[in-house]
């Protein structure tokens, strides 16, 4: 005698709009996930190339060797002076809770007709914007040490100078183009951050990528985890949905 199964209970029965979601969102949760580790992956790589770099003797600047044939994160040697009347100020910069500035001293290189701006690192600031650190700049030839670095690009950041504590210029970021009329002089596209066994800096301890590859893994994982989350909570919703259904019989 043959026996009917259409009364016997679906074991997963989901519904059409969690269907949809999963869909959806499984994919794109997967895809942000694995878009963090590739990004992990990217800054180990670029966390080991400037250590390599950083590692290998300095590169004299001058008139053979230009700013933009060396490598990023290379350490360089450049000798010339700093334009003490032209400094100005890296706004917004913030180390152990405490608001600071980053020191921009445009330097004239030996040999070289456009300006180095170089980073001499973080000073803390006072409570208000304009109490600005003093610090000493000094005169006369000198030989500076440190490595090459492109400027950040921020979003919804300008370059522009903004803002002038007395002869002090201010910037939310670096832009070399638009401080060209600022210094009157051609500037180089790239900044110079002064090394820490080198002299006339401040608090020097930037970080080599802006988000850690920890980072990058932990949101990773978040992503993963809500994947995972949602295919459970389908499962869930199909199971219980099904046991839920009156049974028919024929």
């Amino acid at each position: 005698m043959a026996v009917s199964n259409r009364g016997r209970r679906a074991p997963f029965r989901p519904s059409l709009a969690s269907t949809l979601a999963v869909a959806v969102g499984l994919p794109i949760l997967s895809a942000l996930g694995c878009w963090q580790v590739r990004r992990a992956h990217e800054k180990e790589i670029l966390i080991e190339a400037a250590a390599m770099q950083q590692a290998a003797p300095p590169l004299r600047l001058g008139e053979s060797v230009s700013p933009d044939r060396v490598p990023e994160y290379r350490r360089v040697m450049v000798r010339g002076e700093f334009l003490a009347d032209r400094q100005g100020l890296l706004d917004n910069q913030v180390r152990d809770g405490q608001i600071g500035y980053d020191v921009l001293s445009p330097f004239r290189v030996d040999g070289q007709s456009s300006l180095l701006l170089v980073d001499r690192g973080w000073l803390a600031r006072g409570a208000r914007r304009s109490d600005v650190p003093a610090w000493q700049t000094p005169g006369g030839p000198l030989t500076l040490i440190g490595y090459l670095r492109r400027p950040m690009d921020l979003p919804l950041v300008s370059g522009e100078v903004r803002e002038r504590f007395g002869s002090l210029w201010v910037v939310g970021e670096i832009d070399p183009l638009l401080l060209e009329p600022v210094l009157g002089a051609p500037v180089q596209r790239r900044v110079l951050r002064l090394a820490p066994e080198s002299e006339y800096g401040f608090r020097r301890d930037w970080p080599t990528v802006s988000m850690t590859p920890q980072r990058h893994y932990g949101y990773a994982v978040q992503w993963f985890g809500l994947a995972a989350a949602l295919l459970v909570m389908y499962i869930v919703h199909g199971v219980r949905r099904a046991r839920l259904r009156p049974e028919q019989e024929e």
